[in-house]
């Protein structure tokens, strides 16, 4: 998945679920994550290339207490491997 993919997929789950902290699960080879983003970053602030997959996505744990955070580089994360999740 390349940077700009991820940051659309983001900002379609933030206007769905009406937060700028979505709630997503994240699928990353053999490993699947689940969390709410708290931070999104590219390796560079002009994003020279559009279709450059280098960044990094953060996710906080699910939960009510605070819990070590995931670090997911967007690079590894496939295609498909990027939801939002219904969390009641």
């Amino acid at each position: 998945m390349t940077y700009e993919q991820c940051q659309s997929i983001l900002a379609e789950l933030k206007r769905r679920q009406g937060t700028e902290r979505p709630w997503v699960q994240v699928t990353c080879g053999e490993s699947t994550l689940r969390g709410r983003v708290s931070y999104s970053a590219s390796g560079l602030a002009g994003r020279r290339n559009p279709n450059s997959p280098y960044g990094l996505l953060v996710l906080e744990q699910l939960g009510l207490g605070r819990a070590p955070s995931s670090y997911v580089q967007i690079a590894g994360i496939p295609d498909d491997g990027l939801h939002g999740l219904e969390v009641a």
